[in-house]
């Protein structure tokens, strides 16, 4: 199926939902009856399958509401880090190096590069990875400071992983920030960060916010997504445990301990791949709310499709082992997060064929297991509460005009059902990109301003 076809499928997707929603408040607030065909009876299929997906959206309630009580906690052990930073962070002994991988960005490269020398915690490198480049990527990366090194590297396979592993044997650090090209970092990001490793950690993953939230539709509905999602997830995973999942970008890991789990996996979520292969090692993460990376949010729902399908295609894969520890209760719930979108197309694909039928016919033609309508408003109401709480919690003043578009954010989120199908036709890296430079320049001069 081809994009424009997986778009329309997204919209139906919308339309469906809207229409059990509908279907489900319009005849209790009227008193219809709804006749129903009891000889068809679904309600053992359908139970595991609502089960499974409440199972979610508890979690998902129980991270928000933990997460409110923990956020001052980890901010507050990241600054008591900074303070009693050993000799070697505090007089900058230790060389980071900052690798970039980079395939066809010459729209964003030497922003990103310039941005990374701004860096208060002047002991580092810049490493930049052109990848199969056919722009002039590597010549817009070219500054004029001895700390920055580009090389260009050509291969017949495809792929972050390959890039990466390259950039860390052309690395002198034994600390590596991994950054994407179209990266921002706060001014301390480095000074705020590498101290957290004196707490014996083998990798620190930083807090990223979008650089261009403002930019249309499409990406303030992904950055509510990452603030009610990522910031959350991370603050919690590193709260209990220490098991921070790495996002990506903006994260550093030790190179010693990279080397001896494997180094990076070329794989299509090797962010996601690499943390429990280091938390499966005994090895542990910690998150990083003050060290800050803008990145760019896909701006069009074609682009935002073949980035999360190639996430979905990456979560399947890693189905076939069992990735969390047996003691990683978040983890192996967030492991099997392709079965939960599944099985949640599934359950909004039953009901919309009941209404559908219901509004041919005048009635339901089976029987199914469902929420209470007082049930659904219930935890309905409890994460929006919490979801302007965090939001609040995060961004003050301005997270209440964030909270406007939630009521947005519901539907839209229904674009994972489409992404995780979509990621049945994903081979390889090939086509799935994310593209970059789609953001204000006014808006980035001012976040490298701020950085500054």
């Amino acid at each position: 199926m081809a994009d424009k076809g997986w778009i329309a499928f997204f919209f139906v997707v919308v339309a469906l939902w809207a229409l059990v929603l509908t279907s489900t408040i319009y005849p209790r607030l009227y008193g219809i009856e709804i006749l129903v065909d009891t000889s068809v009876d679904l309600t053992y299929f359908t139970i595991p399958i609502l089960g499974f997906n409440l199972m979610y959206v508890c979690m998902l309630i129980f991270i928000l509401a933990l997460y409110m009580g923990s956020y001052g906690k980890v901010r507050k052990y990241q600054m008591n880090m900074k303070k009693n930073a050993s000799e070697k962070f505090r007089n900058q002994r230790e060389l980071c190096s900052i690798i970039i991988p980079a395939r066809n960005e010459e729209s964003v490269i030497k922003r990103t590069v310039l941005n990374c020398l701004q860096q208060t915690y002047q002991n580092i490198e810049v490493i930049v990875i052109c990848h199969n480049c056919t722009d002039k990527t590597y010549d817009e990366a070219q500054v004029e400071d001895k700390r920055v090194k580009v090389f260009a590297l050509n291969t017949k396979e495809a792929g972050k992983g390959i890039a990466l592993n390259y950039g860390v044997e052309k690395s002198g650090g034994n600390y590596l920030l991994v950054l994407d090209s179209d990266g921002l970092l706060t001014r301390d990001f480095l000074e705020n960060a590498l101290p957290l490793f004196d707490g014996n950690y083998a990798a620190v993953q930083g807090r990223y916010i979008p650089s261009n939230r403002s930019f249309n539709f499409v990406t303030r509905m992904l950055a509510l997504e990452g603030d009610l999602w990522s910031t959350p997830f991370m603050t919690i995973r590193s709260l209990i445990g220490r098991r921070t999942a790495l996002g990506g970008t903006g994260y550093i890991v030790r190179k010693d301990i990279l080397a001896k789990v494997g180094m990076f996996a070329n794989h299509l979520v090797d962010d996601y791949e690499l943390t429990f292969r280091l938390l499966r090692s005994g090895y542990r993460i910690a998150f990083a709310p003050y060290s800050i990376n803008y990145d760019e949010k896909p701006p069009t729902l074609e682009f935002m499709m073949r980035q999360r399908a190639r996430w979905g295609k990456g979560f399947l894969s890693l189905l076939k082992t069992r990735v969390a520890e047996r003691s990683d209760v978040l983890g192996n719930i967030y492991w099997l997060n392709p079965i939960a979108a599944i099985t949640g197309l599934i359950m909004l694909l039953i009901p919309a064929y009941a209404a559908l039928h219901f509004l041919m016919f005048d009635y339901y033609p089976y029987t199914y297991t469902y929420i209470p309508l007082n049930i659904w408003l219930v935890l309905a109401g409890v994460l929006f509460a919490l979801q302007i709480a965090v939001l609040v919690r995060q961004y003050g003043r301005k997270g209440f005009a964030y909270a406007v578009q939630l009521p947005a954010l519901t539907p839209f989120s229904h674009y994972w059902f489409v992404a995780f199908m979509k990621a049945f036709s994903v081979k390889s890296w090939a086509n799935t990109k994310t593209v970059h430079g789609f953001i204000k320049e006014t808006k980035a001069e001012k976040i490298v301003a701020d950085a500054s």
